[in-house]
């Protein structure tokens, strides 16, 4: 798993850019930065603390934050109470990643970054990648899932069983692949076993350890 994930918060609204940076602060990987209210407080904090991650309002007292984004070279995620088509798409054209409108829940966030977490996984900057690789890593940072699934299993077991069609395979590749912790991978993989949607079969490496390995049932 790559190092903690820095989030820079930039909103107008104090209080709003607060719990912004609560949610971020809660989720597993990743350090919240102190929230800053306008475009030249943002410079600064991108020269003090280098962040990986910006959330971006649109509107700001000094500036104008997809402009911003536009300027850095940094992953970034636009918050705004704007909606209209034209900004949107203003915002996409700037470089920005995604675009969440306010107010949302707090899990939409939280499924923002779960996805971005993966998506730096599968796109990591020593890793070579092939076509396959670089669709799955969209699929990943957006939401969507290729190929028939079931309604039933969720976005992760989705993204699992896409990648046991390639053949057989270990909780441990399939967790370096989909960009997840081990952990994660074998808790999704032994409920895709428990409903009978994979196989698991017992493998002896050159080790002499047993090692579990996964394939789709046909």
């Amino acid at each position: 798993m790559p190092d903690t994930i820095h989030v820079l918060v930039i909103d107008d609204d104090f209080h709003v850019g607060g719990l912004h940076r609560d949610i971020v602060a809660a989720r597993p990987g990743y350090t919240a930065l102190e929230p800053v209210r306008g475009v030249r407080a943002a410079r600064a904090a991108m020269r003090d603390f280098r962040p990986d991650l910006v959330l971006c309002d649109v509107y700001l007292p000094d500036g104008d934050g997809i402009a911003f984004v536009a300027e850095i070279d940094v992953d970034a995620v636009m918050i705004s109470a704007a909606s209209d088509g034209a900004t949107v798409r203003r915002a996409f054209r700037a470089g920005a990643l995604d675009y969440l409108i306010k107010p949302f829940e707090p899990a939409r966030l939280n499924e923002r970054l779960d996805a971005y977490r993966r998506f730096r996984n599968l796109v990591a900057e020593d890793r070579q990648l092939d076509q396959d690789a670089i669709e799955r890593a969209q699929r990943v940072l957006h939401g969507r899932d290729g190929g028939v699934a079931s309604t039933s299993r969720s976005t992760t077991e989705k993204l699992i069983i896409e990648m046991l069609q390639d053949g057989e395979s270990s909780s441990s590749v399939i967790a370096g692949r989909a960009g997840l912790s081990r952990a994660t991978a074998q808790r999704h993989l032994a409920a895709l076993a428990t409903r009978g949607e994979v196989e698991v079969t017992l493998r002896y490496g050159s080790t002499g350890r047993p090692e579990h390995q996964y394939s789709v049932r046909r």
